[in-house]
């Protein structure tokens, strides 16, 4: 008798079930079913775990982490562009946001992390016009350090929820 692929016996799982296969059907699956622990947790109802479950994780946090660094750089971008405008007080919104996102992105490294990106970033915007009329460098220095404090209030606030839920999980 020829051996079956599990996409093969997946398929004839619902007839042989059913009692409608062929006996020859019916003897390939079964005989499979010995061999494959994953079809027969399949076949007794029961959810198999893919083999690959940590890969598939893996690759779902990289691509989470990769959009939150886009989403905190995008914010930064923004919050240092309005800067000199009449939007600035949007900035009180969007850094503790870059807070937060920094601490799931960089845990306690963060807190190491965001400053100098933050003022990088606000010379970089100064320097293109972006974030209005130019501010002199004393100028910018201050503004970023109000904006790291504000950022440090959105990272307080994810590293307190951190450890929340870690705790209430460490409990079950």
């Amino acid at each position: 008798m020829n051996k079956i692929s599990c996409d093969m016996c997946i398929d004839l799982m619902p007839l042989v079930q059913d009692g409608v296969a062929s006996e020859d059907s019916r003897n390939a699956v079964l005989q499979h079913l010995q061999e494959c622990p994953d079809c027969r947790a399949l076949y007794e109802g029961e959810i198999p775990t893919p083999s690959n479950t940590k890969e598939i994780l893996g690759k779902v946090k990289r691509r989470a982490q990769l959009f939150s660094a886009m989403v905190m750089m995008f914010g930064i971008f923004y919050g240092l562009m309005l800067t000199a405008g009449n939007g600035i007080f949007m900035n009180v919104i969007i850094m503790p946001i870059i807070g937060g996102i920094g601490y799931y992105l960089f845990r306690w490294k963060a807190l190491f992390i965001i400053p100098p990106l933050l003022l990088v970033t606000h010379f970089i915007t100064n320097a293109l016009g972006l974030g209005g009329e130019g501010l002199m460098p004393v100028e910018v220095v201050l503004w970023t350090a109000i904006y790291c404090g504000v950022a440090l209030v959105g990272f307080v606030i994810a590293a307190l929820l951190h450890f929340a839920f870690k705790k209430e999980d460490d409990s079950k």
